[in-house]
């Protein structure tokens, strides 16, 4: 199992890069953000951006110890973006998203709409291993560093898969999948819930 550990800020834009490679045949973002050609730069500056806000505020940003993969994570009570957190990514959304920034945020928001109530839950907003690397354990490592502590806490936990295939990926990691959320004419988002295990 590969070592998981924070990441330091300075390879934030290392995990912008890392997020921006897995995600560039997401159907959900290659809808969200369409023009292929300048998304390797764009992608970059807004996970980068993420990621420093993450980093920055309660999340947490975690890699593996060869900067594979990189999972954004947010605690209990700290799922919904807060107002300092919009304005850090503003400029960059506007950047990446371009003439479909409004289309986004109107997914975004319906994705929110849609976010479990329970407060009391960790949030995996962004996992994603670079291609280079997928299939040796990394995504698992990053997810397993929080489950593994929400076990030992109590405590559930939540994501949305933008891929059906991975869904089997994340069941054997303890999370069922609700039906599939199709808002604003987008493709489909498949929310997943789990609950704490016994860590006996």
């Amino acid at each position: 199992m590969p070592t998981v550990r924070p990441a330091a800020p300075h390879e934030l834009p290392a995990v912008g890069e890392i997020l921006a490679a897995a995600f560039a045949d997401d159907p959900v973002w290659s809808w969200l953000a369409p023009s292929h050609h300048t998304w390797g730069r764009r992608a970059t500056h807004w996970f980068t951006a993420e990621a420093r806000s993450h980093h920055r505020g309660p999340g947490e940003v975690l890699v593996d110890d060869r900067l594979r993969g990189a999972a954004l994570w947010s605690p209990p009570r700290h799922w919904r973006p807060s107002t300092v957190e919009g304005a850090r990514m503003a400029l960059p959304s506007i950047r990446l998203f371009g003439r479909g920034t409004v289309r986004a945020l109107r997914f975004l928001l319906a994705m929110e709409r849609e976010h479990p109530r329970r407060p009391e839950h960790w949030y995996l907003a962004v996992l994603g291993t670079h291609p280079d690397h997928q299939g040796k354990g990394v995504g698992a490592a990053l997810v397993q560093a929080v489950t593994d502590r929400c076990d030992q806490e109590g405590l559930p936990s939540y994501l949305e898969s933008s891929k059906q295939a991975n869904l089997a990926f994340y069941g054997r990691l303890g999370y069922e999948a609700a039906p599939a959320l199709e808002v604003v004419g987008g493709p489909p988002v498949w929310p997943m819930w789990r609950e704490p295990r016994d860590p006996r």
